[in-house]
């Protein structure tokens, strides 16, 4: 349904002003928490290769011909499935378990990681480029549904980076091989523009910050200024952040790093392998290497970058195969294989699919702990000949104070960019509003924090962490904060961060983690930015409100200066960006609440070019369109509209909600200037209730 209005007014005032609070007084954040994971029984799964003698896998094997044992102890397997490749995925092919009391089937076993490791110190750029190849053909012809793969590696000055972390999206394994140079590192805390992003990410210590409040009125915001880093400041102790792809580990110390690797391996479940593309001698720490991967559950499959060598006389390099290489003691102690030839793409890619398709799950009842304990495990298969890759041993999840910096570090990419972390995590619900002005456009990343003692955000001193990325991978937010919630249990907070992003597909990433025990948040969102048109009205996100009680904003600062200037740009807030937020009213990230079917939206617009000084005659219109088809119109009210000079003009509207089934809806909003027959359009994902 539509309706009409003219504007008239000129450079309004916002209804709602920033409010200065004083600061809760901290508690201490080192104080113990308990863990939300209690001792429960679950069903512990081991993947398990076997190798034959001729060194393909052995395929044709039942539960009976498996015994296992941990820490010594015959245990009985009650489950066994048999897993092999096929064209369409992963198949399964289960043996019924016995009967037996309720536990939790451990997750993580069923489709192959594989981790692409390109060192790039060890290869020359024809190896690299080799490399890259050989991986990237692998990817197009033998990669699975259900598979997962990530890409890191080793450089020259930086260290061990991380370009990809588990993900079934090939899309963004291929823009991590195309990413293969790497950047000097730099300082600073805002990343982007730059073609690569493998550089050192720290936060600076200087600048306001914001902080909730806990004040009646809807609306509030409060800045507070850097108290020093006192050790009751709820924002005390910045400090450097982690990005994939950033050279976080600048130590280059190469074997270190991989004893370091192997160590997070551990934690991994499921089958795994490892292709290393390098041609480092490894000398005597090749076999060790390759027995602590094995013992870790990892196969490795290195390939040689290296295809010469130098003529007798030193004079210029000679095609050669290294047939004989550390890197086969390597390959051959975890169970893998070693690939000479990197020119054979086609059969490195056929050998390692055939390698690495077929495998068993065995599975038994254990009672999980967090007592970090290790246990060790033996499998023996009744096949003479044959050779059982498996992991070693397994630790009980470890307490978060016990872990190593490696170790957070390696948990927080987890969090952020695995498809399916190991790590327990509550889900947090972001909105990515985007804000039109001037040919530009501006995020704003709402989140809502539920602060709760059993689910939501822990009510103590937590780690925030903000990673936006675009669609060719290069980092355009990594922040980190530290705040204290212990205040704040059983209330919520609606976080945001501000950031100026260009026209393409970003992805954003936030991790709220407690410092003291680990539990941990996660909010995920992927958004496009229309490029800015000619002519038209771009319609800018609007923020939605239902009735009900309103909770303060707390906004997540701040924007470096761009290169070679001095201060920051203003970073507006989520007030600046929306100006007529009311003083009442509960806000609505991507859902309503059960039976709400009225919502008032805050709507930024533009007209481009600008309009005249006459006011123009707007029509507006909204309607639900249902993700299986078929749209229903909402019954639309105009309850205010301001124009701003040189700023995006507001309305605010009041939509009525059809009577529809409770799912999920796109919320298309659109504007027309009447006189110009211009028209804008904005669509909303939105879970009706």
């Amino acid at each position: 349904m539509r309706r009409k209005i003219a504007g008239c007014v000129l450079a309004a005032a916002a209804t709602v002003g920033l409010l200065a609070l004083p600061v809760p007084a901290g508690q201490d954040g080192r104080q113990e928490r308990p863990l939300r994971h209690d001792a429960a029984a679950i069903v512990k799964l081991v993947p398990v290769r076997v190798i034959g003698p001729d060194g393909r896998p052995v395929t044709d094997l039942r539960k009976e011909d498996f015994s296992l044992a941990e820490d010594g102890q015959r245990r009985t397997i009650t489950e066994f499935e048999v897993h092999s490749m096929t064209d369409a995925g992963m198949t399964v092919m289960p043996q019924p378990p016995p009967s037996a009391g309720p536990a939790i089937r451990e997750g993580g076993a069923m489709g192959r990681k594989i981790f692409f490791f390109l060192d790039q110190q060890a290869s020359d750029e024809a190896g690299r480029v080799k490399a890259r190849a050989a991986a990237l053909r692998f990817l197009e012809t033998q990669v699975r549904p259900g598979d997962e793969v990530a890409v890191i590696g080793f450089y020259a000055m930086s260290g061990f980076f991380i370009r990809e972390y588990l993900t079934s999206d090939m899309s963004r394994i291929r823009r991590a091989l195309d990413k293969s140079s790497e950047a000097p590192p730099s300082p600073g805390d805002w990343v982007g523009g730059s073609p690569d992003d493998s550089v050192t990410v720290r936060v600076r210590s200087e600048g306001t910050r914001a902080w909730p409040t806990t004040g009646e009125g809807r609306g509030q915001q409060v800045e507070l200024s850097e108290s020093g880093g006192a050790a009751d400041s709820p924002a005390a102790g910045l400090g450097r952040v982690l990005a994939p792809g950033t050279a976080a580990f600048q130590r280059l110390d190469f074997v270190p790093r991989i004893e370091d690797m192997i160590e997070v391996f551990k934690t991994i479940p499921g089958q795994k392998s490892l292709v290393l593309f390098t041609s480092r001698n490894l000398g005597r720490d090749a076999e060790r290497l390759g027995k602590i991967f094995g013992a870790a559950g990892t196969t490795v499959f290195a390939v040689n970058t290296q295809d010469w060598k130098m003529s007798p006389m030193g004079e210029n390099k000679v095609h050669f195969i290294w047939e004989d290489h550390s890197l086969k003691d390597l390959a051959a102690a975890s169970g893998g294989k070693y690939f000479a030839d990197i020119n054979a793409v086609d059969a490195i890619a056929q050998d390692l699919q055939s390698l690495t398709g077929s495998f068993y799950v065995l599975g038994y009842y254990v009672r999980e702990t967090w007592e970090g304990k290790y246990h060790k495990i033996r499998v023996e298969v009744a096949r003479p000949g044959a050779r059982v890759l498996v992991q070693d041993g397994y630790t009980d999840p470890k307490p978060f104070g016990r872990m190593s910096e490696f170790e957070k570090d390696i948990q927080l990419i987890d969090l952020a960019w695995a498809d399916r972390p190991v790590t327990p995590f509550q889900t947090l619900a972001i909105d990515p509003l985007i804000v039109f002005e001037g040919g530009g456009a501006e995020a704003c990343l709402l989140v809502r924090l539920e602060v709760n003692a059993r689910s939501g955000v822990p009510p103590g001193r937590n780690e925030i962490f903000a990673f936006l990325r675009n669609e060719r991978g290069v980092t355009e937010l990594s922040r980190r904060w530290e705040l204290d919630f212990a205040k704040y249990d059983g209330t919520s907070l609606w976080a945001y961060a501000v950031v100026p992003v260009p026209a393409g597909v970003h992805d954003y990433r936030l991790v709220v983690r407690d410092l003291v025990n680990g539990e941990s948040c996660i909010g995920r969102a992927d958004f496009q930015v229309a490029a800015a048109e000619e002519a038209g009205i771009r319609v800018s996100s609007p923020l939605l409100f239902e009735e009900g009680p309103g909770a303060p904003y707390m906004r997540l600062p701040g924007r470096a200066p761009a290169a070679g200037k001095g201060k920051a740009a203003p970073e507006p807030s989520l007030l600046d960006l929306y100006r007529l937020v009311p003083k009442e009213g509960r806000l609505a990230v991507g859902e309503t609440s059960p039976g709400v079917r009225k919502l008032t939206a805050i709507v930024p617009y533009e007209i481009r070019p600008a309009a005249p000084d006459d006011a123009p005659i707007l029509s507006v219109e909204a309607k639900l369109v249902a993700r299986a088809g078929g749209e229903s119109a909402a019954e639309v009210k105009i309850r205010e509209h301001r124009r701003f000079e040189g700023k995006p003009d507001i309305l605010v509207i009041e939509i009525a909600l059809p009577a529809v089934a409770s799912g999920l809806y796109e919320l298309e909003i659109s504007i027309e200037d009447v006189g110009t027959d211009r028209r804008g359009v904005v669509h909303k994902p939105l879970l009706v209730r």
